[in-house]
């Protein structure tokens, strides 16, 4: 049986008796993806001579799937050329809703005859939108002959079903809330900490520039740099300077931008754009940056042309660079384009630099000689290279797991964990007062106690920290109520360390666990860490008459009452708003 979600009342200030036909729907609730709502209108001939076309008089809300729904009755049509026509539209009272809800429902005259007029096909609907009916019946004798309009009376009941709920149970069919969570912001913050060198632990000077970098970082993402600054040959150790001979300031620098941040700015001089990339691809190269190295072939091939040719074919050549040497091939291939490259002389440099290069070039020639097929455009041709995905998040996760040149120690729930000041301090500013600040907490044994805390729930916290991210914990959690109880206390703990992004995924995820068992709770931590949205998901679960009776029942609005007696006002607010929405 259907859930039974109440009746609206139209046309009286005080409510009339349910007529028989209307108390005979009034069932007990079984699924929460489908229910009924009832519109009992009082005094039709007064509201139809009262309400003019296009004007409608909306139901209370009522909850179906989840979602907060009205009836929208218009007495005289809602439309121009439908004057005198009833008409009856489903209207979903939400905001944000994205992605459409794909509902079935229909219209039924409550009567002795129980007579339905329209049974629609599914529809879909987005936030504030409706689907509706136009009844026929235009006057009072229709009404009347169908048995329909009883003293001035009659009883409408909406039906519908909210398709494509697989989960079960009140927490799973809710929608969550719309919480925009702000983009991944791991990339801003460690670009922050290499610009202001706070907690830098070595130096490099290149062509008479000085840059201060973190070497836990740099051992992260280059296999090179974590031989040279903490293998068996550390170069740099405290008070030296790396000195750097072979590489311009200016693409060190970029060199550096990408450790940090994954990406290299925008270079502002196009004029020399081509020889700052093909510099680039050897420091990478050098260091074992492999994805800045592909990025740096695919913007040199898009520089392919015949005064550029012979100077990319032999650095792709002398670094191993397949792609790129194949795409400067077949741009010679063309005999345009050879022609063009051996007037300008530019060949002379790959004769003398790379001359084994030379029978890749002619063996290209002699197809094109003997290839029917080949159009001669002299366009250089599509390069296929792929450039992999960002894995600054890999080399992070790493960094944590090995622990490579930690420093800094904290003690939680009897456990050891290990750490990196700089990673700390560029995604959280509380942590950067206790690392770097006056007030920094360092004890006489290096290690810093945290004694309100699990670890379990200080090591997810830490992981958010280097990669950006919470793993899944539903896979990790023996029980459904240890991943509750866990992202509650990760939630505090982002509070607690200014982690804003990962407090708010800490709130979507606790939408997912409201019911009537967690519901007190969740709205009291909710109120005391600021959580609107979280807190707005508690009330909304407790509109639900249902819903509230059994939370009183378990006791969940004492607990309310001693833990955070404030929030109960918004909980009477929220009912009393639930009472006179007519």
């Amino acid at each position: 049986m259907a859930l039974f979600t109440g009746v609206s009342f139209v046309g009286s200030s005080t409510p009339p008796p349910a007529t028989q036909s209307a108390l005979a729907f009034s069932g007990a609730a079984s699924k929460e993806d489908s229910g009924y709502h009832l519109l009992v209108v009082h005094e039709h001939s007064v509201t139809k001579k009262n309400t003019p076309n296009g004007r409608c008089i909306r139901s209370r809300r009522f909850r179906v799937g989840g979602y907060r729904w009205r009836i929208e009755y218009y007495p005289n049509g809602s439309l121009s050329e439908d004057p005198g026509s009833m008409s009856f539209y489903l209207y979903l009272d939400e905001d944000h809703v994205v992605k459409p809800v794909e509902v079935n429902y229909k219209f039924i005259f409550v009567d002795p005859v129980h007579e339905g007029f329209l049974a629609n096909r599914p529809r879909y609907f987005s936030s504030h939108a409706c689907w509706g009916c136009l009844c026929v019946l235009n006057d009072e004798e229709d009404l009347y002959r169908f048995e329909h309009l009883e003293n001035d009376s009659f009883t409408v009941r909406c039906d519908l079903m909210v398709i494509g709920h697989v989960e079960n149970g009140a927490a799973a069919m809710r929608p969550l809330p719309f919480v925009e969570l702000p983009p991944p912001d791991i990339q801003r913050h460690l670009n922050g900490l290499l610009l202001s060198g706070e907690g830098a632990d070595v130096t490099f000077e290149v062509n008479g520039e000085t840059f201060a970098a973190h070497r836990c970082l740099l051992a992260a993402r280059s296999s090179v740099f974590k031989v040279e600054l903490f293998g068996p040959m550390v170069e740099g150790t405290t008070g030296n300077v790396i000195r750097i001979d072979d590489i311009e300031a200016q693409v060190f620098k970029l060199l550096l931008s990408f450790i940090y941040s994954d990406s290299v700015p925008e270079i502002e001089k196009e004029d020399e754009e081509v020889v700052i990339w093909q510099h680039l691809l050897v420091a990478a190269d050098k260091y074992d940056l492999q994805r800045l190295r592909l990025m740096c072939e695919v913007k040199l091939y898009r520089h392919i042309n015949a005064t550029t040719v012979a100077i990319i074919l032999v650095l792709a050549e002398q670094h191993y660079c397949r792609g790129l040497k194949e795409a400067c091939l077949d741009f010679l291939a063309s005999s345009t384009n050879v022609q063009e490259v051996m007037a300008a002389g530019v060949l002379d440099n790959v004769i003398s630099n790379c001359p084994s290069v030379l029978k890749e070039l002619i063996a290209k020639l002699a197809l094109l000689k003997f290839d029917v097929n080949i159009v001669d455009n002299g366009a250089a041709p599509m390069l296929i290279l792929t450039v992999p995905e960002p894995d600054l998040h890999q080399h992070f996760s790493w960094l944590l797991q090995s622990e490579e040149g930690t420093d800094v120690t904290f003690q939680v729930g009897g456990e050891m964990v290990s750490a990196h000041r700089c990673v700390l301090a560029a995604r959280s500013a509380v942590f950067r007062d206790k690392l770097y600040g006056p007030m920094k907490e360092d004890s006489a044994t290096g290690v810093i106690c945290i004694d309100d805390m699990e670890a379990k729930v200080f090591r997810l916290l830490l992981t958010f920290i280097y990669i950006d991210s919470v793993p899944n914990m539903m896979g990790e959690q023996k029980e459904h109520d240890e991943a509750d109880v866990t992202w509650q206390h990760l939630l505090m703990a982002a509070d607690r360390y200014g982690l804003q992004r990962l407090r708010m995924i800490c709130e979507v995820n606790l939408c997912r666990y409201i019911n009537t068992t967690t519901v007190a709770t969740i709205l009291v931590l909710a109120e005391q860490h600021h959580c609107g949205c979280l807190k707005e998901a508690c009330l909304d679960f407790l509109d639900v008459h249902a819903n509230l009776q059994e939370v009183m029942m378990t006791g969940g609005l004492d607990h309310l009452r001693s833990s955070c007696p404030s929030v109960l006002i918004d909980v009477i607010t929220k009912l009393a708003s639930l009472k006179r929405d007519n």
